[in-house]
């Protein structure tokens, strides 16, 4: 799914600069980034439109294996991080440091399970393994979140090859938990406490940090 969204992304943003470079009254800035952080991995394309200006378009994600405990009870988790992104970069000294602003269609999520082996308590009422059977949900963010954040590095103009940074955050929102027994024995009321005891634990996930490093390649 990655290496599709990342061939498309380049598709799309190298129409977008084609679009700028055509049109222009001179010839665009333009180059693309790779990059590695806390979205994961992650590929752009970028247009500098003045001294002060440049716009980008990417797609960043990765998925791994995470694991974590809320009221005596253990998940396994599948995270997949990442999403695309449309982000403006303001150079307010005409440099290589930048503000950036922006707005992602946020695809992080979490497919939690758990299989408990010995007696759980689950709002307050305690079940068998085989009252249980394996307990199986989503953690969801907001799909649209927006982005503040400092940075260093003009992908779109600059030497051949340059470094990048970024440090900001993404407003995703409170996660929405889905949560379900396989055997239908778990209570609804049971089953929403559980469900308001693990959002109660992500809740300082509203704000994810971002922070990556990568390399920028100008044309």
């Amino acid at each position: 799914m990655f290496h599709r969204s990342l061939t498309r992304v380049f598709i799309v943003s190298f129409m977008v600069c084609g679009v700028f470079a055509t049109t222009g009254t001179h010839a665009a800035d333009l180059g693309i980034g790779l990059r590695a952080g806390t979205q994961g991995l992650g590929a752009e394309g970028a247009v500098g439109l003045t001294k002060w200006f440049a716009l980008r378009g990417g797609v960043y994600g990765y998925d791994l294996s995470e694991g974590f405990d809320e009221g005596g009870i253990s998940y396994d988790g599948d995270l997949q991080l990442g999403g695309f992104g449309l982000l403006a970069d303001f150079f307010p000294l005409r440099g290589q440091f930048r503000i950036t602003a922006g707005l992602f269609s946020n695809q992080t999520e979490m497919e939690v399970v758990s299989t408990p082996t010995g007696n759980i308590v689950i709002g307050g009422t305690i079940y068998t393994p085989a009252e249980v059977g394996t307990l199986s949900g989503t953690i969801d963010f907001d799909p649209t979140a927006p982005y503040l954040g400092i940075g260093w590095g003009n992908v779109a103009k600059g030497k051949r090859i340059g470094f990048l940074f970024d440090a900001g955050l993404l407003l995703q929102g409170s996660g929405d938990v889905t949560l379900g027994s396989s055997t239908g024995l778990v209570s609804f009321v049971d089953l929403e406490a559980e469900i308001q005891e693990i959002e109660a634990g992500i809740e300082d996930y509203d704000f994810w940090p971002v922070l990556s490093f990568g390399l920028a390649i100008r044309f």
